[in-house]
């Protein structure tokens, strides 16, 4: 059987296509192009989501919904581990519900979301800090001393 030399190039630039797309970069753990997804666990006091991967310097889209039906919430990614976001859900506290339970100290946090009523989200933008591991909360009162806390690492 008597193959042409345009039939074999043609069948070996359709194989390599098909290598190609097969091997095609797939989303990291935890982020697709910098998105990351995180919400409430229904009504309890966790988020559905606690760990949370970044690279460096890259442009973050977090997008935060508010899954209760009955509890308002926050995310605040703390610029340290639990003993800043132990400082930063005191000061939440002192700033109050006029300020959404965030401190006015912009230094202690990543980034953050308003204080969202039940079935509300809101996408923030954020560039990942240095390398290492971030905490974050949930500052409405209770919430986080109640276990509301997950991980952001970045790598």
């Amino acid at each position: 059987m008597k193959i042409s030399v345009r039939a074999m190039a043609v069948s070996a630039l359709l194989l390599g296509s098909l290598v190609l797309a097969a091997c095609g970069g797939g989303a990291s753990s935890g982020a697709a192009n910098g998105a990351l997804e995180v919400g409430t666990d229904g009504e309890n006091l966790a988020f559905n989501n606690v760990a949370l991967t970044a690279k460096a310097g890259e442009k973050v889209t977090l997008t935060f919904k508010n899954n209760s039906t009955a509890q308002s919430h926050n995310l605040i990614i703390v610029n340290g581990g639990d003993d800043v976001a132990t400082a930063v859900d005191e000061a939440a506290a002192e700033a109050g519900d006029a300020a959404g339970y965030v401190p006015a100290d912009a230094s202690t946090m990543i980034a953050h979301t308003a204080l969202l009523a039940p079935g509300a989200s809101e996408t923030i933008e954020f560039t990942a800090p240095a390398a290492g591991t971030y905490t974050f909360v949930c500052t409405y009162p209770g919430h986080y001393g109640g276990g509301m806390k997950g991980v952001l690492t970045v790598n």
